[in-house]
């Protein structure tokens, strides 16, 4: 079961490359042909300064279709190298604050590993708790006295004190499946490799980078562009997921400290020194994403300044000679990404120019529209969703473009002038309001909603005859308020998905099926436990239980390898309703002792969330046979959802 959720369409273009082939180089050529006539005839009588922004943004749009047809070009099927038995394998999990949950369910993870290997957990915070957490799950508890240089100086200080062939970066957040180890570490039969990426994947589908369930915003980037990179000898370390190789990065010195761009900028710099890189595309590892927008903005904006800082570098693609053509292509396009939210910013001024002043960025006969720029964008478009194969839609690209559009304009600085940056973690939990208080952090979104719909209106007004602002020509008296009309349903969308967005559940809960067992002072219930997560219990009981009580539950739960453990726990009932026969119950964990909790997070984030990526529990090497499955509707968890705490309602994706 893939977790990428294509699109119909990109089914399609999938299987029909040469459709898609011919598709793009139909568009990559008109386009050319286009931005000719922009430059060499439309200028006549045009307002230089909307020409020239016009223009700008529309040359950027067919390099970036230029650079997504490179990558997007061809998909080399997915292959296993054949595991390599006997390397020496340190897992390195990076902690600074994270909440005691997280670390726990990703040591349970690294537990669960079946290629041998040594879990060290490295601590930043240096909490006794980490200290007890890491005995629990078998793994070893690394901190250091300060935290210069944060994650790279973690990495740095480990490196010493361990002795591994190979290193397997993880975050405190990431959770790694079984077969991990098994499924990369072949990869270094080439001695001369020294990284293998793996995708980032997230099991919060309510996330705010989550457009839909299952399809996220690095969709596009990890399922179609990284494997494009490989192609190009240009994967490169993304922070967490990889296999490292520690005699790579002792030759270079360690992880590179001179931004807060690590990954990329160390992986530069391997490749520099004559080492290579790889990525593999299964989804090995799963994350926790960005629970809410406050999140999300600051890891994103951490992303943006510190790769952009690497242009003032030697490790910068504009100098770095040692590397083949392909690879400083590859990588300036990845820090020329960092452009596309700025340059929607520029499309938008430049249409609120036009709608306020009639400034118009080009003179253009209705032949010439319907000949030359109508096809352009159709095209351009149409090329574009097809090369993205289905992981990323126009509304999508939009929507994440204006919410990072503020950010990634403030961090272009850093391509010249990155200042004193400090590293700050992403949030591991929170809650999203929504309403004003989250669209305020969206300053440029509301200025450009404003700065559209105010024009946009009075334009419309204006074909009554109303007058009220400059006169357009001919056609432009129709077409620029259609524009209009366009770009301001974008904007709403974004609007009224932030305003409306209510992220209230602080732990994400996994859907599963275990047998369950309740003991109240005066009464015993059979119970199927349908979700669960570190704080609550999703059941489907026999009989009624009391809201308020609080039973003992005993849940019978099967590990990564198949055993089944006695996981107790103490509960308090928060909800309970009587559906077709069943009685459908939430409850919050007020008790339960370490070792059970750690069985509960394996269950949780290594058992169910591989027999949803795969359609099997780890321990199952075939498919798994049918069985009776206990029957809650959508309906019912919804009736159920506003009975239950915020923080522990039943999932409804």
């Amino acid at each position: 079961m893939d977790a990428g959720e294509q699109t119909r369409a990109g089914r399609f273009f999938d299987r029909h490359p040469t459709l898609l082939r011919g598709l793009a180089l139909v568009a990559l050529v008109w386009g050319a042909g286009y931005l000719t006539w922009r430059i060499g005839w439309s200028g006549q009588g045009a307002n230089p300064v909307a020409f020239a922004m016009l223009l700008v943004t529309e040359v950027y749009g067919i390099y970036a279709l230029a650079m997504l047809a490179w990558f997007s070009w061809s998909r080399p099927q997915r292959r296993r190298p054949p595991a390599t038995p006997g390397r020496a394998v340190d897992v390195y999990v990076c902690t600074y604050d994270e909440p005691v949950e997280v670390v726990m369910a990703t040591l349970a993870g690294c537990r669960a590993l079946t290629y041998p290997h040594t879990t060290y957990l490295l601590d930043d915070g240096r909490r006794a708790e980490m200290a007890e957490i890491a005995a629990l799950a078998g793994a070893e508890y690394l901190t250091r006295p300060d935290n210069s240089h944060a994650k790279a100086g973690n990495l740095n200080a480990a490196l010493p004190r361990t002795d591994g062939e190979l290193v397997l970066i993880l975050d405190a957040d990431h959770v790694p499946m079984p077969d991990t180890l098994d499924a990369l570490v072949g990869y270094f039969d080439d001695e001369r490799m020294a990284v293998v990426q793996t995708p980032h994947d997230f099991f919060n589908h309510d996330s705010v980078q989550h457009y839909v369930v299952g399809r996220h915003e690095q969709s596009l980037f990890y399922r179609v562009v990284c494997p494009g990179k490989d192609r190009h000898g240009a994967a490169y370390w993304c922070g967490s997921a990889a296999l490292i190789s520690r005699e790579a990065l002792l030759s270079i010195g360690g992880v590179a400290t001179e931004t807060i761009a690590e990954d990329f900028h160390t992986t530069i710099r391997l490749l520099r020194h004559g080492w290579r890189s790889r990525y593999h595309d299964e989804i090995l590892v799963q994350g926790l994403a960005p629970h809410d927008l406050d999140g999300y903005l600051l890891q994103r904006d951490r992303w943006a300044r510190g790769n952009l800082a690497v242009f003032t570098l030697p490790e910068s693609p504009l100098r770095a000679r040692t590397l083949s053509w392909r690879q400083r292509l590859s990588y300036l396009a990845s820090l020329l990404a960092y452009l596309a939210p700025p340059m929607r910013l520029l499309l938008l001024l430049t249409l609120g120019l036009v709608l306020w002043t009639g400034a118009l960025p080009m003179r253009i006969s209705v032949v010439a529209l319907a000949a030359l720029w109508l096809p352009y964008v159709v095209l351009n478009l149409s090329a574009g969703t097809a090369l993205a194969r289905g992981y990323m839609r126009i509304p999508e690209t939009a929507h994440y473009e204006l919410l990072t559009m503020e950010i990634y304009t403030r961090a272009l600085r850093c391509a010249v002038r990155p200042g004193r940056t400090q590293f700050k973690v992403t949030p591991k939990q929170g809650n999203d309001r929504g309403g004003w208080g989250s669209l305020r952090k969206l300053h440029l979104v509301l200025f450009c909603t404003v700065l559209i719909a105010g024009g946009t209106l009075l334009r419309l007004v204006d074909l009554a005859g109303a007058g009220l602002l400059p006169a357009l020509p001919g056609i432009a008296t129709i077409i620029v308020p259609l524009l209009g009309l366009y770009e301001l349903r974008r904007l709403l969308t974004t609007v009224v998905a932030v305003g409306r967005r209510r992220q209230r559940r602080l732990v994400y809960r996994f859907h599963g099926d275990a047998d369950a067992h309740c003991f109240a002072p005066d009464a015993y219930t059979h119970a199927r436990l349908v979700d669960a997560s570190a704080a609550g219990l999703g059941l489907v009981a026999d009989g009624p239980m009391t809201v308020g009580s609080r039973p003992a539950v005993m849940l019978a739960l099967e590990d990564a390898a198949g055993e089944r453990h006695d996981v107790n726990a103490q509960v308090e009932i928060r909800s309970c309703r009587e559906s077709g026969g069943r009685h459908l119950v939430g409850a919050t964990i007020v008790a339960i002792d370490p070792a059970s909790r750690l069985a509960l997070m394996e269950w949780c984030y290594v058992v169910c969330s591989h027999e949803r990526l795969r359609g099997r529990r780890p321990s199952v090497a075939a498919p798994m046979p049918e069985r009776e499955e206990i029957v809650v509707t959508l309906d019912d968890h919804r009736e159920l959802r506003p009975a239950l705490a915020p923080d522990f309602a039943l999932n409804e994706s």
